[in-house]
């Protein structure tokens, strides 16, 4: 049955995995149905499908209008939420889909159709202004009223509104039952296949977004793998690179945290790739003998598990491509590769450079690796993903 399915990403400029995971999906679905891909932006198709190697000839975009924001204040801060909320929620549900596919990184906008699924990607903390005074709960309780009676629910309730929830990962699947009371189920990201492999060159590589985290450092944590690498003066005199690649935050302060970067970087065999096109990274990937992961160092995932790689798309792509991770033991990365099996995982800076030595010194281990790695990667293929997205859309679907 052709049926009208709606996704919403409205993040798409950041280009990252959960970004590929929408129009990966959006481009499966529209062989059969008709899909609506929902933003707050006007997208470039073109780029998209260069980028992300997708075909959206047959995909609707739908640019969701925008409320214009007061002065900041916490009252006016679920005000505003509330106004963009309706906005967007009315919007949708004037289109009457049948199935509508939340893959937007923090929403918490409720399902404005009959049946619904929330992609997660890691669950994210009620951000609910509550006040002590007589004043203030009378505000909260009217905000209440008024939630329930334009959206159906109130906001902080949001999650309960869709028929299904998905987890990008067991470590992610966790979080969303602790914090939210829901049961998750798990449907890893979708991956390409990025050999085969070239002849294997010295090159250490990483991939994830130059994107601001805590203060003064990077997100993905480049910085630590810069640091780690300038220490191994025996393992750059023998010939070896490290080589970062991500697209570009636009914000000021990721701007100065990357050209810090490039200046604590100067003198050493590093190269950057700012915004690479889907073929040059995957050149990147097939030239690499290995691939370093540093997301979450310094935080300890039992208290900030949304620090963490959730799941890690760009380990499983470098271990399609025949790279060998050696990769921080946290998050979804722990699910994704076996240690001394397919790669290795690390704790401890220390360990992270005594693996990539012991690699290094030993060509047929990282061969042997590298081999199983390809193996391994087979399981997040595309295909599984859309397989798995069908059988949760049929199941929500009346007999």
């Amino acid at each position: 049955m052709k049926m009208k399915i709606g996704i919403l990403n409205l993040h798409m400029q950041a280009r990252g995995g959960g970004e590929k995971k929408t129009l990966v999906l959006a481009e499966h679905l529209s062989r059969r149905h008709d899909v609506l891909l929902f933003s707050n932006e006007q997208l470039n198709r073109p780029s998209l499908e260069r980028y992300f190697d997708v075909d959206l000839s047959r995909i609707r975009f739908v640019l969701l209008n925008q409320r214009g924001k007061r002065g900041y204040s916490p009252r006016n801060a679920r005000l505003d939420n509330l106004t963009a909320q309706f906005s967007q929620f009315r919007q949708i549900k004037a289109l009457e889909l049948e199935v509508f596919i939340n893959n937007s990184h923090c929403s918490i906008l409720p399902c404005p159709s009959a049946r619904g699924i929330y992609m997660c990607m890691f669950p994210h903390k009620s951000s609910t202004w509550i006040g002590k005074d007589y004043c203030r709960r009378a505000y909260h309780l009217l905000m209440d009223r008024a939630e329930k009676r334009l959206l159906g629910c109130r906001v902080s309730d949001f999650i309960d509104s869709y028929a299904a929830v998905t987890a990008n990962s067991c470590f992610t699947a966790e979080w969303v039952n602790k914090m939210w009371g829901r049961r998750a189920e798990v449907i890893y990201s979708t991956c390409d296949s990025m050999g085969p492999p070239a002849a294997k060159e010295k090159i250490i590589l990483n991939v994830g977004r130059f994107l601001r985290g805590g203060p003064g450092t990077l997100y993905k944590q480049q910085h630590v793998l810069l640091d780690v690498f300038k220490q191994l003066t025996a393992v750059q005199q023998a010939g070896w690179q490290l080589h970062f690649a991500g697209s570009m935050a636009t914000d000021e302060e990721s701007k100065l945290l990357v050209k810090r970067l490039k200046d604590a970087a100067k003198g050493c065999s590093v190269f950057f790739h700012f915004d690479a096109t889907h073929d040059a990274l995957r050149d990147l990937y097939r030239r690499a003998s290995l691939y370093w992961h540093a997301t979450g160092y310094g935080f300890p995932a039992g208290e900030q598990p949304e620090l963490q790689e959730h799941f890690g798309l760009t380990t499983i792509e470098a271990m399609s491509a025949g790279a060998v991770p050696v990769v921080i033991n946290s998050g979804g990365q722990r699910e994704t590769v076996t240690h001394a099996i397919d790669g290795f995982l690390w704790n401890e800076l220390s360990s992270l450079a005594d693996q990539t030595i012991r690699l290094i010194n030993d060509p047929h281990l990282m061969e042997q690796l590298s081999r199983q790695a390809m193996s391994s990667s087979a399981r997040f293929s595309r295909a599984a993903f859309n397989n798995n997205m069908d059988i949760i859309i049929r199941r929500l679907m009346p007999n």
